[in-house]
């Protein structure tokens, strides 16, 4: 699964890693976040004509149809192998896949006394793209909610001794297709993506509490041994 992310990248960057695909961008640049985490705010790439489009969003999926609204906590993640069938996610899956750029993501280890964070990020690069969904509803002040969910799948062979799931990361020669094409098209790329290009590396426990938001929490530890 996927509960933590970061996002430090410019616009310039995301818009160098997102090529073919033509993104809009927002004026202004995004502010750095170190601990992202479910119900906050992340950036979202939605169809738009003639490419894409840079939209804010709620992380925690929100049918129109969920009358409790803590169901987002439970759909912060949608797995591939139900994305169809699922009544949260079967809607959105059919038009409203999206992309949602990130610096890397943490990732527990069960070990002896606790759990083990890791950071996973990019391995030669400033951003990368994991899949996702994303639904519209009333906000209740008249305006509109949108809300999203990370696609997992299960996890690349170096990532499996971590956690045995990961987010389902696109290459960009497959965004344009993957906004903008069929249910049947979208699953065709989601099957054949290649392991991704990521690296990991143990960081401090301190990553575990949201109120911690800040850019040692990526920096490597040394575990202790024996």
């Amino acid at each position: 699964m996927c509960g933590r992310d970061t996002f430090r990248a410019t616009w310039a960057e995301v818009h160098a890693a997102s090529q073919p695909l033509f993104v809009k961008f927002p004026d202004e640049e995004p502010v750095p976040t170190y601990n992202r985490a479910p119900t906050q705010r992340g950036w979202t790439v939605i169809a738009d004509e003639g490419g894409g489009i840079v939209v804010p969003m709620r992380w925690g999926l929100l049918p129109p149809w969920a009358k409790d609204t803590r169901l987002a906590y439970s759909t912060i993640n949608a797995r591939l192998d139900g994305i169809t069938t699922k009544p949260a996610f079967r809607s959105a899956w059919k038009s409203r896949r999206c992309l949602i750029p990130t610096s890397g993501y943490y990732e527990w280890q069960p070990v002896a006394g606790g759990k083990q964070p890791y950071f996973i990020h990019p391995a030669n690069a400033p951003v990368m793209f994991f899949g996702g969904l994303y639904e519209a509803r009333p906000d209740g002040a008249g305006g509109e909610l949108l809300t999203y969910s990370v696609i997992t799948r299960e996890a690349d062979p170096e990532l499996a001794a971590i956690h045995d799931r990961m987010p389902l990361i696109l290459a960009p020669e497959t965004f344009n297709e993957w906004l903008h094409g069929t249910p049947e098209q979208a699953m065709s790329i989601a099957l054949m993506t290649p392991e991704a290009p990521v690296a990991a590396h143990p960081v401090d426990r301190a990553v575990g509490n949201v109120r911690n938001d800040r850019p040692d929490l990526i920096d490597p530890v040394q575990l202790a041994t024996g």
